[in-house]
């Protein structure tokens, strides 16, 4: 039986076929009936469960809104809603209430709603010509091994007209357009860079076997590692632009010292030799950002310790990665440290997992 954590492995592996062709094919089916559905709602007709979940069928808008809301149809449905009425006329006076109230997927929806035409422009453009390719490839390099540096063969690239985020998946990556705009503003291809990072990075086999009861810990620091190190090439862009400053510290720096002595203490449990850490509390810990925090944190602190080359070397390696964290915040005069039972157990565990070294020529 696989377990969870090889499970995930096998997920997030994304093997590059020699000599397959690298082309790439744009997707705007999503956006464009995004569209279609708002034309009809503008002329007050009612979005209909069927013509929602038609909608949600589009392969782009099912791959996106399984990454981003999951089984949670509650928030699906009432961003249905925030839909529903920013966009009929019957709806103005509760839109206008909504909106001065700042709730999110209203003040989100409002602004697809306002970009539109800007918006279709960009997707018509992209269409024909994907400019930001070269960039996405070149800014994904920088975060990753050499050995990584290569190009996904038949890469998928679709848009989507809800939603603030991408996603990388395998069947292709998806990016929303409100990212898109939010992102080119500061650096464009950041976002793209970020998604293009997590096909491109391959995963230890170290751990194609593990012991269950050290799963729930591996992953949280896998996932970490996996957004942490991908935040190198859109987040720190994000964090020196005057706009984007604020919300990176207050949703990815601020909290994550917090999170990281958390952890420490559920590792200090297990060397203890107490029960492992459920999967819910580590995500919870990380407030569902499925390693942003405290990743990009950790990635952070470990590139400002000069440990940046390091960082690449041990790309695929989730215990190196919180040892190499471990070092750096030694080095800093802020950052949390794992406590030293923790170190060791942390040092135990990449142990049980190493590569057997390969027998030197001529040995019996």
């Amino acid at each position: 039986m696989l377990t969870r954590f090889t499970r995930l492995f096998l997920l997030f592996a994304w093997w590059l076929l020699p000599g397959s062709s690298h082309a790439q094919t744009i997707n705007i089916e999503a956006a464009t009936a995004y569209w279609n559905l708002t034309d009809a709602l503008r002329r007050d007709e009612p979005l209909t469960r069927k013509a929602w979940q038609e909608f949600l069928a589009i392969p782009a808008n099912k791959i996106y809104s399984s990454a981003v809301w999951g089984s949670d149809t509650a928030s699906l449905g009432r961003y249905r809603r925030a839909i529903e009425v920013v966009y009929m006329p019957r709806y103005d006076s509760l839109r206008q209430a909504k909106l001065k109230a700042q709730v999110w997927y209203y003040v989100l929806v409002n602004d697809y709603k306002q970009h539109e035409s800007e918006d279709k422009r960009y997707v018509a453009a992209m269409q024909k010509n994907p400019d930001y390719l070269d960039k996405m490839y070149a800014y994904a390099y920088e975060a990753l091994p050499t050995r990584n540096h290569t190009k996904v063969a038949n890469l998928k690239l679709f848009y989507v007209a809800f939603g603030n985020d991408g996603t990388s998946q395998t069947d292709g990556i998806v990016f929303s357009l409100r990212s898109v705009r939010d992102n080119n503003a500061i650096k464009p291809g950041i976002l793209e860079a970020h998604e293009m990072h997590h096909q491109l990075r391959t995963t230890s086999h170290n751990y194609d076997k593990t012991d269950p009861a050290d799963d729930n810990l591996l992953v949280a620091f896998y996932n970490a590692m996996n957004e942490g190190t991908a935040d190198l090439t859109d987040k720190v862009p994000r964090l020196a632009s005057p706009t984007d400053s604020a919300e990176i510290r207050t949703w990815l720096l601020k909290p994550a010292p917090a999170v990281i002595q958390k952890i420490d203490s559920t590792i200090r449990v297990q060397a203890a030799g107490g029960p492992a850490t459920p999967e819910k509390f580590y995500s919870r810990l990380t407030n569902g950002t499925n390693g942003h925090l405290p990743g990009f944190y950790m990635a952070r602190t470990i590139v400002q310790a000069g440990y940046r080359q390091q960082l690449l070397d041990h790309a695929d390696n989730p215990l190196a990665f919180a040892l190499l964290y471990q070092k750096a915040a030694k080095k800093s005069t802020s950052a949390p440290r794992f406590a030293p039972e923790s170190e060791r157990y942390l040092r135990q565990l990449a142990r049980k997992y190493a590569k057997p070294r390969k027998p030197t020529a001529g040995a019996g």
